[in-house]
């Protein structure tokens, strides 16, 4: 089956129109595009994974300490109806005996419950009984425990609780705590930090012993002190810990919530800690946890005031998140990555190749439309009109360009610069992917590979020109960055018909320079499908190249590559004239790629060309200003470095640093892989 939507959400970022290959329930591929011959394609929204909550006591009447099969599978189906493919049912604090029964009934449940499409139960997480009396919130203080070896032994004697048992949250200041953390590790059962007293040193004891979650941060816990930041404290700061979050806008004021979110970042996690009241009506009451409790606007308290868990579903979580100011693509990866993250589901979570089909489809609002468990949805889904042929974004018109030859210069103009503007925005979003790219091609640049480029027209005058001027930037010797032309030399100062058609000069350019699996080839195409460029890029991927594409409009060529960038820069102004918009951010996307190679590649020292070429008076005198600069010297000293050594910067500033001559200076340069900032910091050997 292949589903389709205006919008992906892929790894904490919204997409454009893409689809999902979906075989046996499984993600075989995701495309960058919507194919002609998608089985289902939605007509508006996003489709995102699946939510998960790993702290979910209950909802929709039914408590997961006290609930059967058949409750078990009410609330399944229920949860996935509000777009939650996967939970943790959570029990609180309890006797042992009570936490073995409720294992075994959910040990039950999860065995029968595998035909339908419901929400998934991949364990269990039990909240206590190893909590601060001090921070026990709702807990009975007559039920908590130490965890200390015999206690700890009692409690996962049975298969039931040992077979089940995903996560634990435990206080790591109560006594034999990290042993018992350590314990628990070892048995793969991940620990969470919560209703904890604990000081910042023994927090951070704890995650040493192996914990790695934090249970809803700010909750029952000490509060945050300038000098003593405590569990708090840690849980924002400490990268090893996923922080999770209640998302009912209740146990966090609004405030904590954008601050917990914008110190943990990708560690955030969001989580209901529903009961049984959630989905029930405002003033709905119930027995939770050896109480009594009362729904009231998204959170239950108990007869006496005391927060006892939320009453919100985790979809609902993550519009109050949002309604509370989280960026609504942080709030979506904390509702699904980064909690399968946190707890090692890694075939949840994500939209890619090997995941479960645990889908859910959003509006714009953020309200689940529908749910996919496994790639069954749990209800009937329409597809969109048949779409006509669809034309790449730069031949599409501009619609404020309909009267364009009727408007005076000026108006032209400014047009021309708003488009210009629109497009630049465009390049911002393509940051990350382009920054992972240059990083993937600097490696092989550095184990001795090199980079070609394929282009035709516009695309490969501009590839032709980046591939140049890294030359005297960088001194880079000839070989290293190769552009390959449709039409070859005469295509760059003109036209050549049908070139861009040539597939086969693409493959006998490339078996000409012998590339191969050390390699990376990047094309780029407007259009992201010129017959010229996607030739080039399969002999390369077929000899094991590393491959990548800049494009300006989603199609086929970005899903035959190891690393795609869509530069979403719009309609032309003249549509179809890809030297504007197009060729613009084509420009400066290569200009940004090839420069931070060679950053990577240690050819720069700050802002400075250390690996310049001086090959005239300016150049000579920019050289001699970057080695004053650099060594603190005057510039008739750094005339004079550079003077005996034909104008090589680096060599210069090490023969100064070290006092070397040039040989030896080039030599230590050497034995550093020509990075000027390690050679200046390390002593050279006698």
């Amino acid at each position: 089956m292949i589903l389709a939507a205006p919008r992906l959400f892929r790894d904490g970022r919204f997409e454009a129109e893409g689809a999902l290959v979906i075989e046996a329930g499984r993600i075989v591929a995701v495309l960058g595009h919507i194919p002609a011959d998608a089985d289902l394609i939605l007509p508006h929204g996003i489709l995102a994974p699946g939510l998960i909550d790993l702290h979910n006591n209950g909802a929709f009447g039914i408590d997961c300490a006290t609930a059967d099969t058949d409750g078990f599978e009410h609330l399944c189906r229920s949860l996935a109806q509000s777009g939650v493919t996967s939970f943790l049912p959570t029990i609180i604090t309890a006797p042992i005996p009570d936490l073995h029964d409720a294992a075994a009934r959910i040990r039950t449940a999860i065995g029968a419950l595998t035909a339908a499409p419901l929400a998934q139960m991949p364990g269990l997480h039990l909240e206590g009984p190893f909590l601060a009396r001090a921070r026990r919130g709702a807990h009975r203080a007559d039920w908590l425990l130490t965890p200390d070896a015999p206690t700890l032994e009692t409690l996962l004697a049975p298969d039931a609780l040992r077979a089940t048992l995903r996560l634990i949250t435990l206080a790591p200041e109560l006594p034999h705590a990290i042993a018992a953390i350590e314990r628990l590790t070892r048995s793969a059962i991940a620990i969470a930090l919560g209703h904890t007293d604990a000081d910042a040193a023994t927090a951070t004891r704890a995650i040493e012993a192996g914990a790695r979650l934090a249970t809803h941060v700010f909750t029952a816990m000490r509060p945050f002190h300038h000098r003593d930041p405590g569990m708090i404290g840690v849980a924002l700061t400490d990268p090893r810990l996923a922080a999770c979050f209640i998302a009912d806008g209740v146990h966090s004021d609004p405030i904590a919530l954008r601050l917990g979110f914008a110190a943990t970042g990708m560690r955030a996690v969001a989580v209901t800690d529903s009961i049984s009241l959630a989905g029930l009506p405002r003033g709905s009451t119930t027995a939770f946890g050896g109480a009594g409790a009362i729904a009231e606007g998204g959170a239950a308290r108990r007869p006496d005031g005391t927060l006892t868990g939320a009453t919100i579903t985790l979809d609902e979580g993550i519009r109050r998140l949002i309604a509370a100011g989280i960026p609504p693509e942080a709030a979506l990866h904390a509702a699904t990555q980064a909690p399968a993250h946190a707890i090692g589901l890694t075939d949840r979570g994500r939209l890619a190749a090997g995941c479960r089909a645990d889908l859910i489809w959003l509006d714009d609002d953020f309200n689940v439309q529908n749910t996919w468990i496994a790639g069954v949805p749990i209800r009937p889904v329409a597809s969109a009109p048949p779409r006509k042929p669809r034309l790449p974004a730069t031949e599409t018109l501009n619609p404020s360009a309909t009267d364009l030859d009727e408007q005076p210069s000026e108006a032209i103009i400014a047009l021309l610069f708003a488009q210009e503007a629109h497009a630049q925005h465009a390049l911002r979003r393509i940051a990350p992917a382009l920054a992972t790219l240059a990083d993937a091609v600097a490696l092989k640049l550095r184990e001795g590979g090199r980079l070609f480029y394929a282009g035709a027209g516009t695309s490969g005058r501009l590839a032709v020109l980046d591939a140049v001027e890294c030359g005297p930037t960088f001194s880079l010797p000839p070989g290293i960055i190769i552009p390959l032309i449709a039409g070859g030399d005469a295509a760059i100062a003109g036209a050549v018909e049908g070139a861009e058609d040539d597939t086969e000069a693409a493959s006998r350019l490339l078996a000409h320079h012998g590339i191969g699996p050390g390699d990376a080839l990047i094309g780029i195409a407007a259009s992201g499908s010129t017959p010229f460029t996607r030739a080039a890029l399969s002999h390369a991927k077929a000899a094991g190249a590393l491959t990548g594409c800049i494009v300006n409009s989603a199609g086929i060529m970005t899903d035959e590559v190891d690393h795609s960038i869509v530069i979403a820069s719009g309609a032309e102004v003249l549509a179809g004239s890809t030297r504007l918009s197009a060729g613009t951010t084509q420009k400066i996307a290569l200009n940004a790629l090839s420069t931070t190679i060679m950053i990577r590649l240690g050819k720069s020292f700050g802002p400075y060309m250390v690996d310049l070429r001086a090959t005239n008076l300016k150049l000579r005198d920019r050289a001699t200003r970057i080695v004053a600069a650099i060594a603190g010297c005057d510039a008739a000293t750094a005339r004079a470095l550079l003077e005996r050594c034909d104008f090589e910067v680096k060599t210069a500033l090490v023969m100064h640093r070290h006092d070397l001559d040039p040989t030896a200076a080039r030599a230590h340069l050497a034995g550093h892989r020509s990075h000027l900032r390690h050679a200046l910091s390390s002593r050279p050997t006698a």
